[in-house]
């Protein structure tokens, strides 16, 4: 698949009325992180999100959200930075229409994460969430992320990891899969990161996540809002990700900092 096909695809995907229907008015397009309170997805994207700032102890400067979707992880950050400080980036000019409406007065740039056209040591922290699954590859955006970070820089993801394209149909290209863990890790060590810290989250959001996707769905076919077919097809679908083993696939959430002093 070309970069124009890929781009379609997933417009269709993120901007479908029943993904927007199950997210809400917020924009996400993530399986958050799910508390034992949590209500709902958006409240969990809004876990996700507050989760992988944790990581960053001094939340100033500048900061990229690095495959910002339709930007709401991008106005989350408005809770800690100015717009003025916030930058997005996204190859979906489509996508970009409904950030500039749904995180007004950031800034957007129609870019591709593996070779962006920012000067180097320009943010000091970026954010990326579930997007690195997708790009061509981890290993060239995680070298171009440190070339864009300053000195001591933040880069804070969640991120999936699978050995395989199998459940993901063919939005991921088999040169971004990564066989487990450790040879996840060692991708941003040879980029040049160190403090390279990963948190394994597999039950609190991919395996929540469609948990609570088979029960809205199983509430949507009673309330009469989708046939029985379109119920089971999903349920199915959902059901068969649930069975997959945890080895197969892994969330995490992750944080590296840019060496403060790079050779």
């Amino acid at each position: 698949m070309d970069k124009t096909e890929f781009i379609t695809q997933f417009d269709q995907l993120i901007l479908n009325h029943e993904t927007r229907k199950i997210y809400g008015e917020h924009e996400f397009f993530n399986v958050g992180y799910w508390l034992p309170e949590t209500q709902n997805q958006e409240e969990a994207c809004f876990n996700l999100t507050e989760k992988l700032l944790e990581f960053i102890p001094e939340k100033t400067g500048k900061i990229l959200d690095v495959g910002c979707g339709l930007g709401a992880t991008t106005n989350y950050l408005l809770k800690y930075y100015s717009p003025a400080d916030v930058v997005g980036i996204n190859i979906s000019s489509q996508q970009l229409e409904r950030c500039r409406v749904n995180a007004p007065n950031c800034n957007f740039m129609e870019m591709d994460a593996v070779q962006m056209k920012f000067e180097e040591n320009q943010f000091d922290q970026i954010i990326c969430v579930e997007a690195a699954l997708y790009f061509n590859t981890r290993e060239k955006f995680l070298k171009e992320a440190g070339r864009v970070l300053k000195p001591g820089g933040n880069l804070v993801l969640a991120d999936i990891i699978s050995a395989t394209t199998e459940y993901f149909g063919n939005l991921v290209i088999t040169e971004n899969t990564v066989k487990d863990i450790e040879a996840y890790q060692n991708l941003y060590q040879k980029a040049g990161f160190d403090q390279v810290k990963l948190v394994e989250a597999t039950e609190e959001c991919w395996k929540t996540h469609f948990r609570h996707l088979k029960s809205w769905m199983e509430s949507q076919f009673q309330a009469g809002e989708i046939d029985e077919e379109t119920c089971k097809f999903n349920v199915n679908a959902i059901d068969n990700l649930l069975g997959v083993d945890s080895a197969a696939i892994t969330y995490v959430l992750v944080s590296a900092n840019k060496s403060a002093n790079p050779v």
